[in-house]
């Protein structure tokens, strides 16, 4: 398995004290900068190499005199290193402001506004927070696919001759065994039915799967998450990592090329208990 530097939004960028790898609350410990006491944004895990964030940042006066109107300056704590000044910027009069700024690609574990210098002990304010997008590099395995899990054709059910998503069995020495490959008679050859890609996942808690992913042949193909339990969201890209659709699904189809790199993201939704899944990419025309 090739080993891939994977750039992408983080996409559960919530208030979540228990949960979520980095979600993130107020730290309960207070720091001083520039000469400013305050209470930083402190994520649940150290974020690798962060690139850039955008977040809402709502401060409330609530002593004598304001906070507002002036300049600011925008921190985060590098693991390793300390607090590392990022940006000033002047906070307007209504003391709403985003900050919408690139990171150096630094591991970082806390974020905190505060003044550009003290304002005096008689002006105090309130931070409110909402955090909107965090860009992060991961050093994840790009798994391989197997085939043989599931079959999809032409089969008889119950209901009659229907076309779809299947597991065969067969009866060999009076055990049912799992067929891993369906041959079909087309004008005297016997010819394999098209393969379905797939991949089985179970997860305790928040975690994301890599899987590379190279059509035989240029076609519609069908990428869905056989759901056993819990949550597994998928996300696909192409060899780039450019987002091929805008957020999560648990089924869709899409126009590839053959002999073409995609890769595709599963990943345990942070506040979902114990999941199970089978990842399935089969052609469909």
């Amino acid at each position: 398995m090739a080993t891939i530097n994977f750039t992408y939004n983080y996409p559960y960028t919530y208030y979540s004290e228990s949960k979520g790898r980095f979600t993130w609350h107020w730290s309960e410990s207070s720091v001083t900068l520039n000469r400013c006491y305050t209470h930083p944004v402190q994520f649940n895990s150290s974020i690798p190499k962060c690139s850039h964030i955008n977040f809402d940042l709502e401060i409330e006066n609530t002593g004598s005199g304001t906070v507002l109107g002036r300049s600011w300056d925008f921190f985060i704590y590098r693991d390793g290193y300390g607090w590392y000044e990022v940006m000033t910027f002047t906070l307007p009069d209504d003391g709403k402001y985003t900050i919408d700024t690139d990171i150096g690609n630094y591991n970082i574990s806390q974020i905190a506004c505060v003044p550009s210098s003290n304002p005096g002990s008689s002006r105090t304010w309130t931070n409110g927070c909402s955090i909107n997008s965090i860009t992060l590099t991961e050093t994840l395995e790009a798994n391989e696919l197997s085939t043989g899990m599931f079959q999809y054709g032409i089969f008889t059910n119950r209901s009659g001759v229907k076309k779809g998503l299947t597991e065969v069995y067969a009866n060999i020495g009076g055990s049912l065994v799992r067929a891993t490959d369906i041959l079909v008679n087309i004008n005297g050859n016997l010819v394999s039915i098209a393969p379905v890609y797939s991949a089985y996942l179970k997860t305790e808690s928040e975690r994301m799967y890599l899987y590379k992913f190279v059509p035989p042949s240029d076609g519609t193909y069908r990428i869905q998450n056989k759901r056993l339990s819990g949550d597994h969201e998928i996300r696909f890209y192409d060899s780039a990592f450019t987002p091929l659709y805008d957020g999560y699904f648990y089924g869709r189809s899409f126009s590839l090329t053959g002999g073409s790199v995609y890769y595709i993201t599963l990943t345990h939704y942070f506040n979902a208990d114990e999941s199970e899944s089978y990842l399935q990419i089969y052609k469909e025309d």
